[in-house]
């Protein structure tokens, strides 16, 4: 039962989108307190990957906004790693929290022994340490994968949470194969459990591993100085289901408190976008469009061509998408903009021609093209 005074437990507290749900809930809720966990040691104002300006790397900075949504004395932070069952066991028994979001996990290059060891082995840790609690375990929403879908036939999209799961690489098998799991030990500890399955985020200071991440680097840089007019990337007609973060975080924090246990959740904007019209934006809001050369690389071996998800589960609980995908790829941009290239190390900056952006102005082309953007909604 959820009381007046919420504790709250997330795991993976430190990635990208645990910071942002973090901030999300303390700003939404005056009474909550969270405890946050994650293997590395606390950063206050950098995420735990890296960034580029250019061919400059540099530990990728917080935006201020996230950084002072999470100094709050409701919030504390503890080092632990979740399929440390002892010690995870121990902390729960200490602190009793009324709800757990579990978003500790893999990454979907890791080796299949780590993507095993984490995202199934940490399920049954947190399982097995809320077990300890007996009938008043609280409920525990797992972090899943709108990829454990797989590739299915034009005529059954939109994905809805009841279609068949295929997965088709090792990292899709293993959220996959965690849901099953722990629907099962769930079930046999008494311990009410949910499920999100996550589609596409986008925000600032996303790992540039992922799509809107590594283009908007790149763009960024081209129209900040700091790099030649190329732009390197895959195959760009595949379409997926992108989120802006701040709505994902959201969607996450309804589902804990609302959704209902033994169901799973799309976690989606409800919209399909191609690489192709990621890529356009981004050069369009940057004011680059046709100002660059594209060098196209291979895909991945294993890919799906089309993904959009089904929202009416998310819709129930009183959701909405709050920011188009314009809005979330001005604000990776701007991000770049703002927090990366200050961080990087002076004279190193701009050692490209700008395209004939004007140099003062990018900042200012951003708020104008969000501007313009919010106008048209």
């Amino acid at each position: 039962m959820i009381r007046n005074h919420l504790k709250v437990l997330i795991t993976g507290a430190q990635g990208f989108l645990g910071r942002y749900l973090v901030a999300d809930w303390l700003a939404a809720d005056p009474v909550v307190s969270i405890i946050g966990v994650g293997r590395s040691a606390r950063l206050d104002n950098h995420f735990t990957h890296s960034v580029h300006w250019g061919e400059i790397r540099v530990p990728a900075p917080m935006p201020p906004t996230l950084v002072n949504g999470l100094r709050n004395s409701r919030y504390a932070y503890r080092t632990l790693d979740v399929t440390d069952t002892a010690a995870l066991r121990q902390l729960v028994a200490e602190h009793r929290p009324d709800l757990v979001v579990h978003l500790a996990a893999a990454l979907r290059d890791d080796p299949p022994s780590e993507l095993v060891a984490a995202n199934i082995g940490g399920v049954v840790s947190v399982l097995e340490s809320l077990a300890c609690l007996g009938a008043s375990a609280p409920p525990v929403l797992f972090g899943s994968s709108g990829s454990i879908y797989g590739s299915v036939p034009d005529q059954h999209l939109p994905l809805s949470e009841d279609r068949v799961c295929a997965p088709i690489d090792p990292y899709s098998a293993t959220k996959r194969a965690a849901e099953e799991l722990g629907r099962i030990l769930a079930n046999q500890f008494g311990v009410p459990a949910l499920w999100a399955r996550i589609f596409n985020p986008v925000g600032p200071g996303q790992d540039e591993r992922h799509l809107c991440g590594w283009l908007g680097r790149q763009v960024a840089a081209i129209a900040g100085g700091a790099r030649a007019p190329l732009i390197s990337v895959g195959p760009l007609h595949t379409t997926r289901d992108f989120i802006d973060v701040r709505d994902t975080a959201r969607a996450l924090r309804l589902i804990a408190t609302r959704g209902e246990p033994g169901l799973a959740y799309n976690v989606a904007a409800g919209r399909e976008t191609s690489g192709r019209q990621i890529l356009e934006t981004l050069l369009r809001v940057a004011g680059l469009a046709d100002r660059v050369t594209l060098e196209i690389r291979p895909g991945r071996s294993a890919d799906i061509d089309r993904v959009y998800a089904d929202r009416t589960r998310l819709d129930a609980l009183g959701d909405r998408p709050c920011y188009a995908i314009e809005e979330s790829l001005a604000a990776v941009l701007a991000y770049y903009a703002d927090f990366v290239a200050p961080s990087c190390p002076d004279e190193q900056h701009c050692t490209e021609p700008r395209c004939n952006t004007p140099a003062n102005s990018l900042d200012v082309l951003l708020d104008e093209r969000v501007t313009h953007f919010r106008e048209l909604l």
